[in-house]
């Protein structure tokens, strides 16, 4: 059931840029088809429907040949109708005496909210209230079974719910005495910790899961049946990605400072020898009215800062404390600020590297300044093509919105 509703599944950012272009109701044809046509029925739509019209006529000659795009409009399509059954089913049932409308809607709730799917909950919530206070055999609540499962769509929901009822739900323990902070503190399952790479993001994710907003203060130091806090639950569950992140972050601190020092070395021995030397007795440098011999210096001072920033960055990286929270936002950033300055140390290295070449064997011919900026254009592209996804996934976790993402403030009824 859950593969029928887009929610349950997450996109790529390539997919969200094509969920964004691609209709959910029309077909591909009839939009392409009708691309100069504006959306007379739906003013307000008008603006999105005429980028995607526009992004379906520019590519309606080749559009069946791109499996992906197809799938993405099936998928919206199966989506849009999942909803629609959806509804009229809610409808029917919350007509229903209200034991009726229990068996109905029990086990619905709980299958979307261990699967991840709001829209199931959202609609269910809207036709009989007090679903989400419903209890499964081990006395979760369908909030808490999302948390359990690290559905964070689901979850997000509670911001929307009544004051009351979101005590109600807070407040709520299982069978074990585990409120939400314990349940939260359970390591996630496998298939939710591998939506993104490495353990050191892994952890991040994990921390970024904002449960104590929701329950009371009173609840944080409270111990289940065994005895324990939120806190020990926590540490006691993660002790191993701990240490694999660890391992990872100091693994990768190690090569890329390795590669900045490298580097470092090179443009300071560059920096210190005089290109071309001096005019004879007059001491003037040979190069020094070239243009070439001024980018050269620019890009050599500027590579022999970054990469000694770089260098400093990974070595605070390798004498850092790595207790858990540090994962959320110290870590990261110091990663993120490495990989950034050894990215333009490598740049400017290189920059410097083709103004050498030119200065030395240019001799004003065209086609030896074309051969050096396309090389240095290929090693560039290269390093950006290897780390650039690493530094993207990392940059967005760390000072995007976090796994909730923008979320509404439309109450849930």
């Amino acid at each position: 059931m859950h593969s029928a509703f887009f929610s349950s599944s997450e996109l790529t950012l390539r997919d969200r840029l094509i969920d964004s272009c691609v209709p959910s109701t029309l077909s591909l044809e009839n939009v392409a088809n009708n691309s100069n046509r504006g959306d007379i029925e739906n003013p307000a739509n008008k603006s999105q429907a005429s980028i995607c019209s526009w992004f379906l006529h520019f590519t309606r000659i080749n559009f069946s040949s791109v499996p992906r795009v197809k799938q993405i409009h099936e998928m919206k399509l199966m989506h849009g109708e999942a909803l629609k059954l959806v509804e009229l089913l809610c409808m029917h049932a919350a007509d229903l005496d209200p034991s009726g409308a229990v068996n109905i809607f029990k086990h619905p709730v709980f299958v979307a909210g261990t699967h991840g799917i709001p829209e199931i909950v959202e609609k269910i919530r809207e036709s009989f209230p007090v679903a989400v206070q419903f209890y499964d055999n081990e006395g979760c609540n369908p909030f808490q079974r999302a948390v359990l499962f690290r559905h964070h769509k689901v979850f997000s929901l509670i911001s929307r719910i009544s004051h009351e009822q979101k005590l109600i739900v807070a407040d709520n323990m299982d069978n074990f005495s585990n409120n939400m902070l314990h349940l939260v503190g359970n390591l996630a399952p496998p298939d939710q910790l591998n939506r993104v790479y490495g353990a050191a993001l892994q952890m991040q994710r994990e921390l970024q899961w904002e449960v104590e907003k929701v329950v009371p203060n009173i609840y944080q130091d409270a111990r289940n049946i065994e005895r324990k806090t939120p806190r020990m639950v926590f540490t006691e569950e993660y002790k191993e990605l701990v240490k694999e992140g660890e391992r990872w972050m100091k693994d990768a601190a190690n090569s890329c400072a390795v590669v900045a020092a490298l580097i470092a070395t090179v443009v300071f021995a560059a920096a210190i020898t005089v290109l071309g030397g001096t005019n004879g007795d007059s001491k003037f440098l040979v190069f020094k009215s070239e243009k070439a011999f001024v980018i050269f210096a620019m890009s050599d001072a500027l590579s022999l800062f970054s990469s000694t920033t770089a260098i400093l960055m990974f070595l605070s990286m390798l004498t850092a404390r790595y207790v858990e929270d540090d994962f959320l936002q110290a870590l990261p950033k110091r990663l993120i600020m490495g990989l950034l300055t050894l990215f333009i140390s490598i740049t400017t290295m290189m920059i410097a590297f083709s103004s050498t070449l030119y200065l030395v064997f240019g001799e004003a011919k065209t086609w030896i300044l074309v051969c050096v900026a396309e090389s240095t254009r290929v090693l560039v592209t290269l390093f950006i093509y290897l780390q650039f996804p690493l530094l993207v996934d990392m940059f967005y976790s760390t000072y995007g919105h976090g796994i909730f993402g923008k979320r509404s403030e439309k109450p849930l009824y």
